[in-house]
């Protein structure tokens, strides 16, 4: 229940926060863009917004998409709450489930990853994270978290660096909270999560250039792969690691 109330509440919260995330990056194009160009994707890495695909869901006012995205909520909070049982751990992760549904939606009607979206959870998910470090004493879990964290920002960032057209500056800062997240669990849990993640997004990628016009140049809404990915390391990293890895982790 709780899941769904949250799930329907942030989904117009997050479509402000996508609109409000357009309207910034049209102002800052047209202050660096001469009046009658228009601007190549390639020399604007900041661009968030992908402009080959149709958006898959619609943007604005959606009583269909909000009840889609509370019901989502509230499956997530449901599976978190059978994983982890009650146990402070569970605060973090079900904020960080929310926030996963809230932003895989503004990818598929904007295709953006509102930052302010990405650091509001981060400011519920630390304090969370720190408070149940605290009182389960499991400070190698804040450790890793760190480290997971940095360097899966780091590696995103590289590649945004280099190849822009790759990947967004929104998505790298997702891969950041994800691995900041998740790492709690442990790094291989981290590892798994991005593995995951982009192994579902290149099978959704080939998947949409199969099934429509779409070519290989084309922008894929990325989040929701990550977003998958993160979910399948939460709840299922430790027996996959087992049985991919062979290990007890």
């Amino acid at each position: 229940m709780a899941g769904l109330v949250v799930g329907g509440a942030l989904d117009p919260l997050g479509q402000r926060m996508a609109e409000a995330s357009k309207v910034a990056d049209e102002l800052r194009r047209a202050q660096t863009e001469p009046a009658g160009i228009e601007p190549d994707p390639a020399e604007h890495p900041n661009h968030e917004a992908a402009v080959d695909v149709s958006h898959v869901l619609p943007a604005g006012p959606s009583p269909a998409r909000q009840a889609g995205s509370a019901l989502a909520t509230g499956i997530l909070f449901g599976a978190a709450a059978g994983r982890f049982g009650a146990d402070l751990v569970l605060a973090p992760f079900v904020t960080f489930f929310a926030f996963l549904v809230a932003v895989s939606v503004t990818d598929l009607t904007h295709r953006l990853v509102p930052r302010r979206l990405v650091f509001g959870a981060l400011a519920l998910v630390v304090p969370l994270l720190v408070a149940t470090s605290a009182v389960d004493h499991n400070w190698r879990g804040l450790v890793g978290s760190a480290m997971a964290g940095a360097v899966s920002f780091g590696l995103l960032f590289a590649v945004w660096w280099f190849i822009p057209r790759a990947i967004g500056y929104g998505d790298v800062r997702l891969v950041g909270a994800i691995g900041l997240t998740v790492g709690y669990l442990s790094l291989l849990h981290a590892y798994l999560a991005l593995l995951a993640g982009f192994l579902v997004g290149a099978l959704a990628g080939g998947a949409v250039v199969l099934a429509s016009s779409a070519n290989r140049k084309s922008r894929i809404p990325f989040a929701p792969s990550l977003a998958t990915g993160a979910v399948i390391a939460v709840l299922w990293g430790g027996p996959l690691a087992r049985h991919i890895f062979h290990t007890g982790s």
